[in-house]
């Protein structure tokens, strides 16, 4: 098997890879944004610092996991494109 066709089976594996941990992620970020709110609304109007900063964290975790979907996608296209072209 010559390098070009080894190379493009690898780009379309990474691809659909990254597609399948993308939808993973975005179905954990449903899940995770729904449970995030729950929490943040038991402790809303607590005086605790404490409270505010576990907000903040689970705020931070979902744009981070948003983020990371969003990045396997274009990965995904990208890498896809990319064995097309060759």
């Amino acid at each position: 098997m010559s390098d070009v066709r080894r190379l493009k089976e690898q780009l379309h594996q990474i691809s659909m890879d990254a597609k399948q941990a993308g939808g993973g992620l975005a179905q954990f970020k449903v899940r995770f944004s729904q449970q995030s709110a729950q929490v943040q609304a038991l402790i809303a109007g607590t005086a605790s610092g404490v409270d505010r900063d576990i907000a903040e964290i689970l705020d931070a975790a979902g744009r981070a996991v948003e983020q990371a979907s969003q990045s396997l996608e274009i990965a995904a296209a990208s890498c896809a494109r990319y064995a097309d072209q060759i």
